[in-house]
C-alpha cells in the first residue's frame, strides 16, 4: 500500500468516534447503522457522517438489504495500512 493511501486511512481514523466504530466492528462481523449508533450512544446522523469518512477511506464497506444498510470492516486494508508500523 502506498503512503498516500495509508495517510488517508490514518486521517479517517483520527476521530475518536471513528475509532470507536472500528473497534465495535472489529468485535462483530457486520452491524447496521442503527445498531452502531445505539451502541456508541450517538445519533444516526452523526454515525452516518463518520461512516461516510470511513467508507471513503476504504476502512468499512456497506451492504444494503431492503432499506437497511449494514457495514463491516475491510480487515485486509487495515492490516496492510497498520502492518508496517508493527515491524
Amino acid at each position: 500500500m502506498d503512503l498516500e493511501r495509508r495517510a488517508k486511512v490514518f486521517a479517517a481514523l483520527s476521530d475518536p468516534n471513528r475509532l470507536r466504530i472500528v473497534e465495535l466492528l472489529r468485535e462483530r462481523e457486520e452491524l447496521c447503522g442503527k445498531e452502531v449508533a445505539g451502541a456508541l450512544g450517538i445519533s444516526l446522523s452523526l454515525y452516518s457522517h463518520h461512516a461516510r469518512a470511513l467508507r471513503e477511506a476504504g476502512i468499512i464497506t456497506r451492504r444494503k438489504s431492503g432499506q437497511t444498510g449494514y457495514c463491516s470492516l475491510d480487515r485486509e486494508l487495515l492490516a496492510d495500512a497498520l502492518g508496517p508500523l508493527s515491524r
